[in-house]
C-alpha cells in the first residue's frame, strides 16, 4: 500500500507538472491591432514583424491600420474617453511621447516589468520614454544624423575626399567650406529657415537638454551659446543657401545648388531618388560642437517608438508579439530587422541587429562604395539621449524665430538670438 500511495503520488504529481505546462504553453488568440502611419515605412516594417510571429503564434492576426493624419489626436481622444477605441499598440514620435505619459498615467504598459532587456536598444532612445524606474516604448527606428557631402564637388574643388572621411569639429568643416566656396562657387550647406533641425542636431550632440529637471526652459547653455555662434558664423561667411521648406530643401541639395547638408539617416531614399548623383554622395560623422564638455561626433534627428495601451482589448497577446519580435536575438527577429533596412530604409535600434548583411554592404549609390548603414548604426550607439518634455514644440517655434531674425540682421548676437527665442516662449506658455 505504500508503494502504492507514492507511485499514485508521483503520478499525481505528473500529471500536475504537464498540467501547468500545458497551460503555460497555450497562446494566447484573436488579433492584435496596430495604429501607425506611413505603410512603405513604418507599417511595412510592423508588417514584416507580423510576419515573423505568424510562426510563432499562428492563433494571433495582426492588423496594421494606417492613420495618415492626426493620429495623435484620435489617441488622445481615446484615453479620454477612458481607452475607448484604441487599438492595442500605436506608434508615436519619440518628440511628443512625454506629454502622453504625464498627461495620462498608467496608460501605457511598463515594458520593463514584463522582462524587455533595454541594454540591447540604442541607449539614447529610452529618455522620452522612461518616467522613474518604468519604461513604457519599445524602440524603433533611428534618425542617426551625420553631414551629407558631395564628393565630386570637394573634387572639383582640388580636395581629396578620403581625406574628410574622419570626425571633424564644426571649425574645420568651415573651413572647408570656405575652400569650396572659393573654388567653385557653392555654398557648403543647404539650410531650411522652417526647420529647428540643424541646431536641435548640434545641440543633442552635446548632451545638453532644451529644459530643467524641473521643466524650465534651459536656453543659455554653454551648447546652445557656441552653437547658434557656429550657425552665425557660417552664415555670415555666406555658406549656407537658405531655402523656406521641405521640398525646396530637397531641390536644393538633389539639384545641386549646395555642397552638403546636415540631416538624418532617413534622406538616404530621398538622394537616390536621384539616380543622375549615384557616386557623388558621401557620409562623415556629425561635426563636433567644440569647448563643450560631453560633445560627441554623434546626434540625433527624428524616429519613432511603439507603445502597448494599457487597456488594450488583447493585451497579453500585444506584449508578446512586442517581445518576441521587435526586442528579440532569434534569428528569425535579426533577419526581420534586415529585411526592413533593405525594404524600406528603416534601420532599427536594437543593437545586436546591426550584423545583419544589409548592415554591412557597401552601396554602389555612395563615393567609394561607402558602407553607409554600417557608417550610421556605428554612430547610433554614441548618440546622447535628449528628453523633450511637454513644452518642447513651443520652444522649438520660439528658437528658430529667433533665428530667422539673427539671419535677417535684426538680431546681431546668440544672446539677443536666447533672450527673443525666452521671450516669446514664455509669452505662448506662461510657463518659466
Amino acid at each position: 500500500m505504500k508503494r502504492f500511495g507514492l507511485v499514485l503520488l508521483v503520478v499525481l504529481c505528473i500529471v500536475a507538472v504537464m498540467s501547468c505546462g500545458g497551460k503555460q504553453n497555450t497562446a494566447a488568440k484573436g488579433k492584435i491591432t496596430v495604429w501607425c502611419w506611413d505603410p512603405n515605412f513604418n507599417g511595412y516594417s510592423m508588417q514584416k514583424a507580423a510576419e515573423v510571429y505568424k510562426k510563432i503564434n499562428p492563433d494571433v492576426t495582426i492588423e496594421v491600420v494606417d492613420i495618415p493624419e492626426n493620429i495623435e489626436g484620435k489617441i488622445e481622444a481615446g484615453l479620454q474617453a477612458g481607452g475607448a477605441g484604441l487599438p492595442d499598440i500605436a506608434l508615436f514620435q519619440d518628440y511628443v511621447i512625454e506629454r502622453f505619459i504625464q498627461n495620462y498615467p498608467g496608460a501605457f504598459v511598463d515594458l520593463k516589468a514584463e522582462g524587455i532587456d533595454y541594454t540591447k536598444f540604442a541607449q539614447y532612445k529610452l529618455g522620452p520614454m522612461t518616467d522613474g524606474n518604468k519604461v513604457y516604448g519599445i524602440p524603433f527606428d533611428t534618425g542617426s544624423t551625420g553631414f551629407f557631402i558631395r564628393a565630386d564637388m570637394l573634387q572639383a574643388a582640388g580636395l581629396n575626399p578620403d581625406d574628410y572621411k574622419k570626425n571633424l569639429t564644426w571649425s574645420e568643416l568651415i573651413d572647408l567650406g570656405i575652400k569650396i566656396k572659393a573654388k567653385i562657387g557653392k555654398p557648403l550647406i543647404a539650410y531650411d529657415t522652417t526647420s529647428f533641425d540643424f541646431l536641435r542636431i548640434m545641440v543633442q550632440s552635446t548632451g545638453t537638454q532644451f529644459f530643467n529637471p524641473d521643466g524650465s526652459v534651459n536656453l543659455t547653455s554653454q551648447a546652445m551659446v557656441k552653437s547658434i555662434e557656429i550657425l552665425k558664423a557660417l552664415n555670415d561667411k555666406g555658406l549656407l543657401y537658405m531655402t523656406e521648406g521641405w521640398n525646396n530643401w530637397l531641390a536644393a541639395f538633389n539639384g545641386g545648388d549646395a555642397a552638403g547638408m546636415l540631416t538624418a539617416i532617413w534622406i538616404i531614399g530621398t538622394l537616390k531618388s536621384q539616380p543622375q548623383n549615384s557616386g557623388k554622395w558621401m557620409v562623415i560623422p556629425t561635426p563636433l560642437v567644440e569647448g563643450v564638455p560631453g560633445a560627441q561626433n554623434a546626434s540625433n534627428n527624428g524616429g519613432s517608438s511603439w507603445y502597448v495601451f494599457s487597456k488594450a482589448p488583447n493585451k497579453a497577446a500585444a506584449i508578446d508579439f512586442m517581445k518576441k519580435t521587435w526586442a528579440s536575438d532569434s534569428q528569425d527577429a535579426l533577419e526581420f530587422y534586415n529585411t526592413i533596412l533593405k525594404g524600406a530604409g528603416a534601420m532599427g535600434t536594437f543593437l545586436p541587429s546591426r550584423v545583419g548583411s544589409n548592415y554591412t554592404a557597401p552601396d554602389d549609390f555612395f563615393y567609394n562604395k561607402q558602407a553607409v548603414y554600417k557608417d550610421f548604426a556605428e554612430w547610433m550607439e554614441k548618440v546622447p539621449s535628449l528628453k523633450y518634455t511637454p513644452n518642447y514644440v513651443a520652444m522649438r517655434t520660439a528658437v528658430n524665430n529667433a533665428l530667422n531674425k539673427m539671419f535677417n540682421a535684426q538680431l546681431k548676437d546668440p544672446e539677443a538670438v536666447i533672450k527673443a527665442a525666452i521671450d516669446e516662449y514664455q509669452q505662448a506658455t506662461g510657463n518659466k
